[in-house]
Order: structure tokens, then sequence, then C-alpha cells
């Protein structure tokens, strides 16, 4: 259709027509070429602040956290949100967002480059999916900034010295809730903030498992932790000091958690500094301490909650669930038996 009478008059009908018909002699189709003028009009004015709100609000529709959806926003710097955030996403070219982000590295600021890069292409790409861009001019600098050789977090895995951490943390005189978190973390080595914020409902006493839910997984799936006999009775001590409901280790706050530096101000007061041992380091030297001890790969990745392709890995939160329990009670007692060498 050309329009609606009488807001379109038989005059420009009849002129429109002659254009369409130009057009087609041409080899051009009228309503093909149409579309590309609307979008090409909606492109002219969708800016680069337009499509970065888009993209939070497609990230929070996907079921992103809250807390994933604030980094985000941080990581926007205003060095690249205040030179092209008005700017139309059309108009912005390559080398310009190339000579931004070349700006930050050089100020020391690698790695809010690299973010910065990787937000900007997720821009582009949701945008040209809405018909809001044409192309994506970050994908030449794939390669520009080149991530950086990851880092281990400082750990112990020299039997002898574990067992002096192990030793130490049962010295602990700290608040209740700190030397109790201080105690199980070693026997489940999960991440910091999923003990942090364990809850007492999460806790299956019968069949001595604890589920994670999705939430506050890295990997967004549900994780069983197999509850060796030493990690229930130090959760058995928890609930005797406590009324068993909400938070396991509750801050000083009500209805807070222990804080994120609980774990690193604890090892400090023990004497192991940061350089030799952190909250997350449990997690490596469980990892190195079972693969000497000769477990399965598979079965420590598992425990561990890493990633793993497959459907299988994506849905079975329960996989080796048999052998993981063997695995953590293995492990709990192996622990007191460092406790109990001082050679």
């Amino acid at each position: 259709t050309l329009g609606k009478y009488p807001a379109l008059s038989l005059l420009a009908a009849r002129q429109q027509t002659l254009v369409y018909r130009e057009m087609l002699a041409r080899g051009q189709n009228p309503h093909e070429q149409r579309q590309l003028q609307v979008r090409a009009q909606l492109a002219a004015s969708y800016s680069l602040r337009d499509g970065f709100a888009a993209l939070i609000n497609h990230k929070r529709r996907r079921g992103c956290s809250e807390k994933y959806l604030h980094r985000c926003q941080r990581d926007l710097v205003p060095a690249i949100l205040d030179k092209f955030g008005d700017r139309a996403l059309e108009s912005i070219s390559t080398a310009e967002i190339k000579a931004a982000l070349l700006a930050l590295d050089s100020a020391g600021r690698s790695l809010a480059a690299r973010r910065n890069r990787q937000l900007l292409s997720e821009i582009y790409s949701l945008a040209i999916l809405d018909d809001k861009a044409s192309y994506n001019p970050i994908q030449p600098l794939a390669q520009l900034l080149p991530a950086k050789p990851s880092t281990n977090h400082p750990r112990i895995t020299n039997p002898q010295r574990f067992g002096e951490l192990l030793r130490a943390i049962d010295r602990y005189a700290g608040r209740w809730q700190v030397a109790l978190m201080l105690r199980l973390l070693p026997l489940v080595f999960v991440r910091q903030q999923e003990l942090r914020l364990m809850r007492w409902e999460e806790i299956d006493w019968e069949r001595a498992l604890w589920l994670i839910p999705a939430g506050r997984m890295k990997m967004r799936r549900p994780h069983l932790v197999p509850l060796a006999r030493q990690s229930l009775e130090i959760l058995h001590a928890a609930q005797s000091e406590s009324s068993g409901e909400g938070l396991v280790f509750k801050g000083t706050r009500p209805g807070q958690p222990l804080g994120p530096n609980t774990i690193r101000t604890a090892l400090l007061t023990l004497g192991f500094s940061p350089s030799e041992m952190t909250g997350h380091g449990f997690r490596g030297s469980a990892s190195t301490l079972l693969h000497e001890l000769g477990f399965e790969p598979r079965y420590i990745e598992a425990q561990l909650a890493h990633a793993e392709s497959g459907v299988k890995a994506a849905y079975n939160h329960a996989l080796y669930l048999a052998q993981r329990r063997e695995m953590m009670q293995f492990w709990a007692d192996y622990l007191d038996q460092l406790k109990g060498s001082k050679t």
C-alpha cells in the first residue's frame, strides 16, 4: 500500500507509483528499499547509551544477577561513555574505538580496556539483531588487547604446611561463626561467597548433602556438596549456637552474612599472609592434593563445580555423586591425619 486517503492525495499516490515503477525497472524491490530507509532512520537516532541500556535489559531478562549487571554498568568507563554515549552507533568508527581502548591500556588499565571492548561488542551484536545497527566495528579489534596470562590464587600444596594451617584454624579464638566457617571451608572447598551465604534450608541432614542453588553458583546451575561426618559435626555445632533458621554464618548486622574479607582477615590473624594462602586457595589446595592422592580428575572437577561440556554436565548436578561422597569422606579423614602429623 502507498498510504491512506485523504492523508495521501491522489496526486501524491500517482507520483509515488511512478517512483516505485522506476525502482522496479532498475531491479530494486520498493518494499525492501523502504525497510532499509526506515532502519537507517532508526539507526541514525540510536545512540551508544541506548544500546547499553538495551544490553542491560537483555541480560536482566536472561536471568543475570543484579550484582553482575551493576558490575557491567560500572565497567563501561566514563572515558568511553562520555566520548561516544550520545552518538549514533552507526557513526562510531573502528579507528575511534581503537584509539580509546589503547588510551586506557596505556594508562595502565588493561583489564578495563579488555572489558570495555567486550561490552561494546555485545552492544553492537544486540543492536544488529534489533535492526539498530548494520555492522560491528569492534570485530576487527578482537586481537587488539590479548588477555594477560592468568595467575593462580595463592594456595598451600605442601601437606605438612597445610596441616600446620589446619591446626592453626582449630586454635582460632574469634567469633564462633568465623571459627566454624574457617573449619568447614577446607572440608567442602567451595567458593567463599557460596559458603558465606549458606542457609539452613539448603542442608539435607538425612542424605548428608548441601544443595547450593543455581543463583549462587558461578556456572548458574545447582551444585551438590556431599557432607562428610566431620562437616556435619561442624554444622551441628553451628546449629547449637544459632536459631537454625536463615543464614548459617550470620554477620554482626541482623540478616546479613559475614563479610567478604572475613576469611582473609582470619588467615592474617593466624599468621598466613595473602601471598601464601587465600580463601579461594582452599580450592586449589584440595585440587592439588586430591590429584596427588590418586582420585579421578573428573570427580575432582565435578566437586569443584568447574565447567564441563555436554548436556549431561549441564543438567545433572548429581554427576558422580556416589564417587564424590566417597572422595569427600576420604578427604575429611585425610585432613584429620594432616592435623595429627607434626613431623
